[in-house]
């Protein structure tokens, strides 16, 4: 019988009493008495059994690492949720901070604008709209600038977003601070830079930057879209996009799966080919 397991049948000593059979072997029906209920195990069968143990190990081990993932990251937003829901630094205490510690605080900063030293990010949409962000160094009282996104225009609309905000209340800056995620950025002909990121951009300051950002405005739910007063600023608190809870149960789901799968395989199958194959046995008996 071809299958996973196979189970000895046992035949009486002694004579044959069907013609044409041999006698039966004394040897071979001892080995049965002494083996009965006892199965006999393939080796084909014994390796894809330790194959199936070890894919669902990794699928086990990896839902769980996507779990432990799913904590973890709660834990971030908590804590960085806690830090946007603070009191705004105020510059005093700001300059004292590195980009990791300021990080997803709010802040109100006071300082002097520099007008002369205005920079534009390129290529940044908003819905269908192409455009640019502005951002202004804000020079502290300790002689440092930060670089402020002060917000999004459309393509054409520099002049205009600047004299908007030229007409606000001068020397405060009120927003989120970040540590940026870039390092490098580069000037495109236009003069636009491709990123934001101070240490690049304040290589062509005349006074030294620090190592953080601010994004100007108030906090937006949802999606900003283009409106009516230009420059378009805001901000967004730290969420997590990363569906870790549906990659666990896709990891689990397949493990359940496989596991079924095994069982049906490796032992409904052959107890049921045997099942099938004793009546056979017994009408050769």
């Amino acid at each position: 019988m071809h299958g996973t397991f196979q189970t000895y049948f046992t035949r009486a000593p002694g004579p044959s009493t069907r013609p044409g059979l041999p006698d039966r072997d004394p040897r071979r029906t001892l080995r049965s008495h002494c083996f009965r209920g006892h199965m006999r195990v393939n080796p084909r069968s014994l390796a894809l059994f330790a194959l199936i143990l070890a894919a669902l190990a990794v699928l086990v081990g990896l839902g769980t690492w996507q779990v432990q993932r799913h904590l973890w990251k709660d834990g971030v937003v908590d804590e960085r949720h806690a830090r946007t829901d603070g009191e705004p630094l105020d510059s005093a205490t700001a300059s004292t901070l590195t980009a990791p510690e300021i990080d997803f605080h709010r802040v109100a900063l006071a300082g002097d604008w520099d007008w002369s030293h205005t920079m534009a990010l390129a290529n940044r949409a908003r819905e269908t709209s192409k455009g640019e962000e502005l951002i202004v160094p804000l020079v502290l009282a300790d002689g440092r600038a930060v670089l402020v996104n002060r917000g999004w225009y459309p393509d054409g609309a520099r002049d205009a977003a600047i004299t908007a905000l030229q007409d606000r209340p001068q020397g405060r800056a009120e927003g989120l601070a970040r540590d940026p995620d870039n390092t490098e950025s580069r000037q495109i002909p236009n003069g636009s830079w491709t990123r934001l990121a101070p240490v690049a951009m304040g290589a062509t300051l005349p006074y030294p930057v620090v190592d953080w950002i601010v994004f100007e405005g108030t906090e937006v739910v949802g999606t900003p879209r283009p409106g009516s007063d230009l420059p378009l600023q805001g901000w967004q608190r730290f969420t997590n996009t990363t569906p870790h809870v549906q990659y666990a149960i896709t990891w689990y789901g397949l493990a359940v799966a496989l596991a079924v799968i095994a069982v049906v395989r490796l032992v409904v199958a052959p107890r049921r080919a045997a099942r099938a194959a004793r009546p056979v046995e017994r009408a050769e008996g």
